[in-house]
């Protein structure tokens, strides 16, 4: 398996809303203290859902830790509690049901106390909530003003942040006003130039206060100051890194590792310089990965010391040769590795940044499940059906039958096994959920001892399924006018929204460097094909902040590479005024990418989907159900 608010009064998160609330226990939670709060989806997109999930992503300091918080349910209200870890700045919680997610524009976060104030960093991480991080985990609109105040009250709470953060604060006031933020950042920069003992960290801070300005000459002159006048520092040590993590070829990052253990006197008998160095050893192993070099990334992984990040490692190239059923005696070993490792980790000390051992152990027996799926399906390739039914059960269970393509993967050996009262049992369940894929339906037939009709069986629990799915995208229908462009794809042809007027557009913003983008293109290839010949139905893709200065070629070059793919490739126009932007995918307020919009044959948007649902068949379905809805047909549940 692959591994990747409302008005705060006294920054306490309690949500009084007329839809979905969330209610804390605490009005001053802290830290390392037991925090319960009370959700209810009442108003909201969850409302009338099941399996409703919950996760919190906290920050410790400056390191994000997740957790997977159980609900119980009392009503219609459900409940839940955690334990944030020493020096917890925030929770941000998250609600999700069936790839549902709770929709409230404001989100659900907490800060946490010492005494009777948020910490300086519980204000820092607001900051971050309102510049971004909010939309990336909540669908909360991004708020500069909002970020300044909280930022600036972290300052206040403690002095030395301002120094630490101060490009940050620039970059919000820029972004804010560039009148009135580009004096204050010309200001920062005269007062740093002013100091009469500079630090490395000072001539650092200048180049990046040039680049918030976006004047790149007078950046790069003091980055080329800061690596002759600081050869061994961290900028130069960035760099060199970089350097070796952006080299493809191993060997060459072999060579690079050795001269940057020299030039930066890196001593691997020293566990500083060794943790270090261990995480090159990591990369190396990755790229012989990439050459199908197994004795050479065995014997670079085999440098890691650390039980759970070697097994990551392993199951990182266990998993494609699953995928693409090669190498399969080679990688079905070191994925029963990683299993045996993470076995072992069991007994190792608890890493800080684990609230508790059950916490740790509850860590291990996650990646256990994912591992366990990656060794059932080579196991399965190798003809060894049985002992891969053991281990695919391992990996359903500890998902809490929650992933889609491990359920398929469990009917199928299931069935491989002659177990056709679970095959029965458990593809019922799956198909219901929306989870059918041809090869179950095959698998279901097989199993299926019914005096119904196969045909007809099978249809109703599709219907079921369907009648689920309609009422779930119904809910979370739009209808806003779509913002005209005109564009031009990579055959220099124009292509005018407007001129597309009476069939449902399928906009798709993407990027070559956006792995979720790429990784959701063979379901959206499925999806193409489907409505090939279906004359109101249009499938555009926007490429889009795709900021490489022969940015045309880079798209080109990918679309040449990937023939397979038959899409109609637009370019996003670049801002004039601001090379960093574009023009398009800012007037849809697009804040991430993959994102689709469904346009009607009304020119309106009708849904808007961000990210990408896991599989082709499931990117398909859901295209299926809001092409219907936004085509109007009621036909979209038969």
């Amino acid at each position: 398996m692959k591994k990747i608010l409302l008005f705060v009064m006294a920054a306490f998160t309690m949500l009084d809303l007329a839809a979905q609330s969330v209610t804390f226990s605490s009005k001053k939670p802290e830290a390392g203290a037991p925090l319960s709060f009370t959700y209810d989806p009442t108003g909201g997109k969850l409302a009338m859902l099941a399996n409703v999930k919950c996760v919190a992503y906290t920050f410790v300091n400056t390191k994000q830790k997740v957790i997977d918080i159980p609900l119980t349910k009392e009503g219609a209200v459900y409940k839940g509690s955690f334990t944030p870890i020493d020096s917890t700045a925030i929770a941000v919680i998250t609600f999700a049901a069936d790839g549902t997610k709770d929709d409230n524009p404001n989100g659900y976060y907490t800060l946490f106390y010492k005494g009777d104030s948020p910490t300086a960093m519980a204000y820092y991480w607001e900051a971050q909530f309102y510049n971004g991080m909010g939309s990336a985990f909540a669908g909360v609109k991004a708020d500069k003003v909002k970020a300044i105040a909280a930022l600036e009250k972290s300052f206040e709470q403690d002095p030395a942040l301002q120094s630490k953060y101060v490009v940050l604060y620039m970059n919000l006031q820029y972004g804010l006003d560039k009148v009135k933020g580009g004096k204050l950042v010309s200001d920062q920069i005269a007062l740093l130039n002013s100091s009469p003992n500079p630090k490395e960290e000072d001539f650092i801070k200048m180049a990046s206060l040039y680049t918030v300005l976006k004047r790149k000459s007078s950046s790069d002159s003091v980055y080329n100051l800061v690596k002759a006048k600081y050869p061994k520092g961290t900028y130069a040590y960035n760099i060199s890194a970089n350097g070796i993590y952006n080299e493809k070829d191993a060997a060459k990052k072999i060579e690079k590792l050795a001269a940057f253990i020299k030039n930066f006197d890196l001593n691997p008998s020293k566990k500083a310089d060794a943790e270090k160095i261990e995480g090159f050893y990591a990369q190396i192993a990755g790229a012989y990965a990439e050459a199908k070099d197994n004795a050479k990334f065995e014997e670079y992984a085999n440098k890691v010391t650390s039980k759970t990040t070697l097994a990551s490692i392993y199951n990182s190239y266990a998993w494609p040769s699953a995928e693409k059923k090669e190498n399969l005696d080679f990688a079905s070993a070191i994925s029963q590795k990683s299993l045996a490792l993470l076995e072992q980790a069991k007994n190792d000390p608890v890493p800080a940044m684990y609230a508790s051992k059950e916490d740790y152990l509850k860590g291990l027996e996650s990646n256990y499940g994912m591992y366990a799926d990656t060794y059932a399906l080579l196991l399965h390739h190798l003809g060894k059906d049985a002992e891969a039914l053991k281990y695919q059960e391992i990996a359903v269970n500890q998902n809490n039958f929650t992933n889609a393509e491990m359920n398929g993967r469990y009917v199928t050996f299931l069935a491989k096994a002659g177990q056709n009262d679970k095959v029965v049992t458990y593809a019922e369940r799956f198909i219901k959920a929306g989870q059918g894929t041809e090869q179950m339906k095959a698998d279901l037939k097989l199993g299926y001892k019914g005096s119904q009709p196969f045909d007809t069986y099978y249809a109703a629990l599709e219907k079921e399924a369907l009648e689920k799915e309609h009422a779930k995208f119904v809910k979370e229908m739009i209808n806003m006018p779509a913002p005209k462009f005109s564009l031009t794809n990579l055959k220099g042809e124009t292509v005018s929204l407007a001129a597309l007027k009476g069939k449902v557009v399928i906009v798709d913003y993407w990027a070559t460097w956006c792995g979720p983008c790429i990784a959701s293109f063979p379901g959206m290839q499925k999806a193409v094909d489907k409505y090939k010949s279906d004359p109101n139905v249009v499938f555009l893709f926007v490429n889009t902040w795709q900021t490489e200065e022969n940015r045309e070629k880079v798209v080109k070059d990918w679309a040449a590479a990937n023939s397979n793919y038959t899409f109609n490739v637009l370019l996003d126009t670049k801002n004039p005024k601001d090379p960093s932007k574009f023009e398009v995918i800012e007037q849809y307020k697009v804040e991430g990418i993959p994102t689709k919009f469904i346009v009607d044959g009304n020119g309106n948007i009708r849904f808007k989907k961000v990210g990408f649902s896991g599989s082709a068949d499931g990117t398909v379905k859901e295209l299926d159900m809001m092409i219907a809805l936004a085509k109007g047909s009621k036909e979209a549940t038969k």
